[in-house]
């Protein structure tokens, strides 16, 4: 495993397809008669990731891949996300998914997609996560 998302599982040999992270820092810009401006440092930005996947018909749905994301992206949760060495990144929501075809059956069934996933970082209080005997245990892997 490369990384995880919550429940989500990325595996680098399957469809992994690499990872970006953002930090960027916040500015005031004030305004001076016949100068040039002030800049007034105001701190740190939300972390941003954006994770890059390939999803292809040999190992997997695609069309079910995505649907997988989208389902928890649509529910805004905040989800840990840690990498396959173990480092702790933070917690992160998906804030925007981005898709390409790159196959397609001539019936219209995508062979072959990629996927930007863009993930922000999420600094308030984390709610608890309510399961019950409905619900799969095991939680959402996407292969």
């Amino acid at each position: 495993m490369f990384a995880q998302l919550g429940e989500i599982k990325f595996d680098l040999i399957t469809y992994f397809n690499g990872i970006s992270e953002t930090n960027s820092y916040n500015f005031a810009e004030h305004p001076r008669i016949s100068q040039k401006p002030l800049l007034q440092y105001l701190g740190e930005n939300l972390q941003e990731q954006d994770i890059k996947l390939n999803f292809h018909t040999s190992f997997c749905t695609p069309e079910d891949e995505i649907k997988k994301l989208k389902e928890v992206a649509k529910k805004g949760l905040p989800l840990k996300f840690i990498k396959g060495n173990g480092e702790y990144v933070g917690v992160f929501v998906i804030s925007e998914i981005s898709s390409v075809t790159e196959q397609a059956s001539k019936e219209g069934y995508l062979t072959s997609v990629q996927i930007d996933l863009k993930l922000r970082e999420f600094t308030g209080k984390v709610p608890a996560i309510k399961t019950d005997s409905k619900s799969n245990s095991k939680g959402l892997k996407v292969k």
